[in-house]
């Protein structure tokens, strides 16, 4: 499992631009060498940061029980831990925790740690601020700001596995006086791994100086470190040899915040045709020619695998605001779905929802604004329809679909109504201080036997259009008989 802990530069080394302020805040409260008092610190940081704090209390059989747990580390880790004990986490991940809660308490300092996460749906790693407290009753409670440090995608996941170059973060430890001692190995896809010649689950966590064998190599690690230092992308070509065999690589360089993303393309054949081309060349002059040729069409090769990543990247499936399903990719699978139900006999039920007067949002509080409350209002349609059966996209702006599988009329009106009742009682988040109330326009629509994704969607489309002409914060049905028929 990888994990850090450091007990100095912890402003410098956070991620988060909370963790400075709360340890300013902790800072302010420390009396004497005396252990800060929790109900001081936390009256003081729980109004600004409480949304990431974890509150904890020892069990006294070396165990911690959860007695706060942030909205958004909710949000993030997807289910709430209130009341819980550390314990029931994944066994390395609870260890480390509990043992960097302990040596908080036994050292009463603050530690910032960062760790692999447990299997959520997002989150890759996770930075935490830990601080030791005790109550004016004498019992010491942890006070943790938790921040998601890394996200990985199932998207980007497909994309690493299939692409024909090998991709591999490294992210940089550094000593206390702030120089790098380690890069370790924090995702590598298969090709990766095969380049440098172990599985994928033994480059994880290691250093990748002593697993990637062509950065081992001083001048091509000193140029990483440059990328790193000055923040600039780099390339080169770089080669290793094992087993008696020589591998040459093409290495593109990009810095990723206190790392690296490097990209691996196998250039062996190339560089192999560009000897073979310079030994033949005072001799065989048409057969440099040829041979030129070959090169130039490797080399385009190269460009064009390279320009068809770019376009997967470009093409990727999900809308870049709020991670949902975009127009085209939530149009891709609703076609299978009804193709499905089809053969299957299943009931499949369309909801188009259009947020309220939006424009207003836009124009009293900025475009900021309402692209937060397009994200808070996307994930209240996750958190509803989380069943795999459901597709949730977004169509554009302020507007939405969900298609539900197995789902026949009645459901389909009751899970609306639902999205309208959470409106009413939850404020969509914008900043720290700012939450906005909207209501939403909902059309509804069932799926008839033989019926396209067309025609479906322009019967939603004209169910939300009359929820609309009716005044806004409705829900729509459509006509029984579909828009093509009745026509």
């Amino acid at each position: 499992m990888y994990y850090e802990v450091h007990t100095e530069n912890i402003a410098a080394r956070g991620h988060a631009p909370e963790i400075a302020p709360i340890l300013r805040r902790f800072a302010l409260h420390r009396r004497d060498g005396q252990p800060v008092g929790y109900e001081d610190l936390a009256a003081a940081l729980l109004p600004d940061f409480g949304e990431d704090l974890m509150i904890l209390e020892p069990t006294g059989d070396g165990d911690y029980r959860w007695l706060h747990f942030g909205r958004e580390i909710t949000r993030y880790s997807g289910a709430s831990r209130l009341g819980q004990r550390l314990s029931g986490m994944r066994e390395r991940v609870a260890r480390f925790s509990i043992d960097s809660f302990d040596q908080a308490l036994a050292e009463d300092r603050p530690l910032y740690t960062v760790h692999r996460s447990t299997a959520t749906v997002r989150v890759a790693l996770w930075e935490r601020l830990v601080l030791p407290t005790i109550t004016r009753d004498g019992r010491r409670f942890i006070v943790a700001f938790s921040r998601p440090l890394q996200f990985r995608e199932d998207l980007l996941n497909a994309v690493l596995e299939s692409s024909p170059s090998g991709i591999v973060a490294l992210r940089a430890i550094r000593d206390t006086a702030g120089q790098i001692e380690q890069a370790v190995v924090v995702t590598a896809n298969r090709r990766a791994a095969e380049l440098s010649g172990r599985p994928e689950t033994e480059l994880l966590d290691t250093d990748g100086r002593e697993s990637l064998p062509f950065l081992s190599d001083p001048s091509t690690w000193r140029r990483c470190l440059y990328a790193i230092d000055l923040q600039r992308a780099d390339s080169l070509e770089t080669s290793f040899t094992r087993d008696g065999a020589t591998t040459w690589l093409r290495v593109a360089i990009a810095p990723l915040e206190d790392g690296l993303l490097l990209t691996l393309t196998d250039i062996t054949d190339l560089t192999v045709a560009n000897q073979t081309l310079q030994m033949r060349a005072a001799t065989l002059a048409l057969e440099i020619g040829r041979e030129r040729a070959t090169r130039r069409a490797l080399s385009e090769e190269i460009d064009q695998r390279e320009e068809r990543e770019e376009e997967l990247r470009r093409l990727a499936e999900t809308d870049p605001l709020t991670a949902l399903l975009n127009r085209r990719s939530f149009t891709d699978k609703a076609n299978a779905a009804i193709t499905a139900s089809d053969a299957e006999g299943t009931d499949v039920a369309l909801i188009i929802v259009d947020l309220d007067h939006f424009k207003q949002v836009n124009d009293s509080y900025g475009h900021p604004a309402g692209d937060a409350v397009i994200r808070a209002f996307a994930d209240l349609l996750l958190g509803q329809f989380r069943n795999e059966q459901n597709l949730v996209g977004r169509f554009g702006g302020e507007e939405f679909g969900v298609l539900l599988q197995g789902c026949n009329l009645a459901s389909a009106i009751a899970s609306a109504r639902q999205i309208q009742d959470t409106l009413l009682t939850r404020s969509m988040p914008v900043s720290e201080t700012l939450a906005l109330k909207v209501t939403a326009s909902l059309g509804i629509a069932t799926l008839h036997p033989g019926e396209t994704l067309a025609s479906l969607t322009a019967r939603a489309d004209q169910a939300l259009y009359c929820a609309k002409n009716e005044g806004r914060n409705r829900l729509g049905l459509a006509e029984p008989t579909p828009i093509a028929e009745a026509a």
